[in-house]
């Protein structure tokens, strides 16, 4: 189905890099280089989609938050994530340069169930216990949340239910191996059922990565073509299927078939958190 890349129903985003496989981890490891080195690199949030053949895509949006130029953030259709928007809604006011859904959420009632901390102040209290946590150095890290340490160093902490990837290892081979590793994997999270999926990653220099799928495929495979074919070393796994959804630089490269609650977003530096009043 054709989308408008406008409105949120849209079609990949106009800025698209498209990679082959065998070529990919090449390409990603120099651009975080030339990123963390300040080479020819001048956009802070850059699109890269790698094609994995029989209708099914990588997409890839990197944030390079030690610019200084932009910033990770959460943002929700109300203040305490306890309501539910459009996607494309939650992305215009929220002011995102890019924007990724959130974590799972209530389908009765539609509140967020991730932990969401700003400033040191506890938005949601949740209860999942792996998260993405932005330093007030603009530095992040993905991490259980008892490895955290006090809320109020971070400037954003967004929690969700699995660390996928840590220090280059694949921790989803199996549900007994997140939990040999210390995670506690959501009772709708089926990895060997084929979906779409989102996640937020990291690589060695600290640049954030923004990744979603089209066509489906298992999470395993989704988070071993990750591990393989990006620089990515360290990888939190997001809602999925009809939850997920990436935007980047005005347009829409997938939108999700319900309304959400939150988004994570690489926006300008100081433009601060924007959420409905209603």
């Amino acid at each position: 189905m054709k989308l408008d890349k406008r409105t949120g129903n849209s079609a990949p985003a106009r800025t698209v890099w498209r990679i082959p496989a065998v070529a990919a981890a090449c390409v990603f490891a120099s651009a975080a280089a030339a990123f963390a080195g300040g080479g020819y690199a001048t956009d802070p949030v850059r699109l890269a989609s790698i094609d994995l053949g029989r209708g099914r895509a990588l997409h890839i949006v990197s944030v390079d938050i030690g610019s200084g130029r932009v910033e990770i953030d959460s943002a929700g259709a109300d203040a305490r994530y306890g309501a539910v928007d459009s996607f494309g809604g939650l992305v215009r006011r929220s002011g995102a340069s890019a924007a990724i859904n959130g974590c799972f959420f209530d389908l009765n009632t539609g509140r967020l169930v991730g932990h969401i901390w700003h400033n040191g102040e506890q938005r949601v209290r949740g209860s999942f216990s792996a998260a993405l946590a932005i330093r007030r150095d603009n530095t992040a890290v993905i991490a259980p949340m008892k490895e955290l340490g006090d809320p109020r160093d971070y400037r954003v902490i967004i929690a969700c239910v699995d660390i996928l990837i840590r220090n280059g290892e694949i921790l989803v081979k199996s549900k007994k191996d997140l939990v040999r590793n210390g995670h506690n994997p959501s009772r709708h999270n089926d990895i060997y059922r084929p979906a779409r999926w989102s996640a937020v990653g990291l690589d060695h220099s600290g640049q954030v990565y923004l990744i979603a799928s089209t066509g489906v495929m298992t999470l395993y495979e989704f988070t071993r073509q990750v591990r393989q074919r990006t620089a990515v070393t360290d990888l939190l796994g997001l809602d999925g299927g009809t939850s997920s959804g990436l935007f980047v630089n005005g347009a829409f490269v997938s939108v999700p078939g319900r309304l959400v609650p939150s988004v994570i977003v690489a926006r300008p530096a100081g433009a601060g958190q924007v959420a409905s009043r209603r």
